[in-house]
């Protein structure tokens, strides 16, 4: 019987690690897919329709690939739950901005520069929680604030008198995110991810194509193929993504989300020989040391306030 246990202890903790080691790999390739996708619209955004069209025409191909998945009657069930209509409304509106801001920003801005601001998402968490959820802000989140937003400033660089609208653009995808983050932690409660996952997909189709009207115009089979390629590169990001949360968990998530903006560097250099300067390289240092720096303040905070919880309970 002794010997069973430690065999099923053994087992238990090789599982454990392989679920692990799975979702770091799946965080990793969805972070590449992303970079992928940013690429593919700087470097085809001649080429391509304009961008509301583009959005919503990688929205419904998103749709119609989550469609089979929907098939499962349990699925089906777990999705269709009418709770926190407008919430998700809201969170759809946050998420696509991320994509109408982003997807401008990186057409006239240098990758790199629009993937670091986007990665602040992290630094505005805890501000938007305090200001609009009545949050208290953890003390020991204001060195890595001010740290992160150091780096956004050296990146900006406004001094250089030579600050482009888009950088501030890609800034306010950042906090698109932040927001979208915030909505998806509170729908979480009372919904489950397949819930959420279809309300944003059906919500961001009708809103886009919605969008999309005025701005409509004929479509060449390239462009339009680059396109369905888009939706397909974002559904995949959206997928392995919700698979990677599954097995490594939010904070490991956060953390290694930030290898976007390695790969972000490696296309620059690699695709528009963009070499980073001094400013470029400090910002970027201090943006991913502020966000993984509060991405574990936030995660300490929780695992104490579940340790107080347990202590209480029992």
């Amino acid at each position: 019987m002794l010997s069973r246990n430690v065999f099923c202890r053994v087992k238990g903790t090789i599982m454990k690690r392989e679920n692990l080691f799975l979702g770091v790999i799946l965080t990793l390739l969805s972070c590449f897919i992303y970079g992928v996708q940013t690429v593919i619209i700087k470097f085809y955004s001649a080429a391509l329709p304009p961008l509301p069209v583009l959005i919503f025409i990688q929205s419904i191909t998103s749709f119609v690939l989550m469609l089979p998945f929907l098939a499962n009657k349990t699925v089906l069930k777990n999705a269709l739950v009418f709770n926190d209509v407008p919430l998700h409304l809201l969170r759809t509106i946050f998420s696509l901005s991320i994509s109408y801001m982003l997807f401008y920003a990186v057409t006239f801005v240098p990758l790199i520069n629009a993937t670091l601001l986007v990665n602040t998402a992290p630094l505005f968490v805890p501000l938007f929680a305090y200001l609009f959820l009545s949050h208290k802000i953890n003390h020991r989140l204001w060195f890595p604030l001010l740290l992160g937003f150091t780096g956004v400033v050296l990146v900006l660089h406004p001094a250089s008198g030579d600050l482009h609208p888009a950088l501030l653009l890609a800034l306010g995808a950042g906090m698109c995110w932040a927001s979208s983050m915030l909505s998806v932690r509170r729908l979480s409660m009372r919904n489950t991810t397949q819930t959420i996952t279809l309300y944003f997909a059906l919500f961001s189709t009708i809103f886009s194509g919605v969008i999309s009207i005025t701005f409509w115009e004929p479509i060449s089979f390239f462009a339009l193929s680059v396109c369905v390629l888009l939706g397909v590169l974002y559904f995949l990001i959206q997928y392995t993504a919700t698979w990677a949360l599954k097995h490594a968990g939010a904070q490991l998530f956060g953390v290694l989300s930030y290898s976007s903006v390695v790969y972000a560097s490696i296309f620059s250099i690699v695709f528009w020989q963009q070499i980073p300067s001094y400013f470029m390289i400090l910002g970027m240092v201090c943006i991913v040391m502020g966000g993984i720096m509060s991405i574990l303040v936030e995660y300490r905070k929780q695992s104490e306030q579940k340790g107080l919880e347990t202590m209480s309970a029992s």
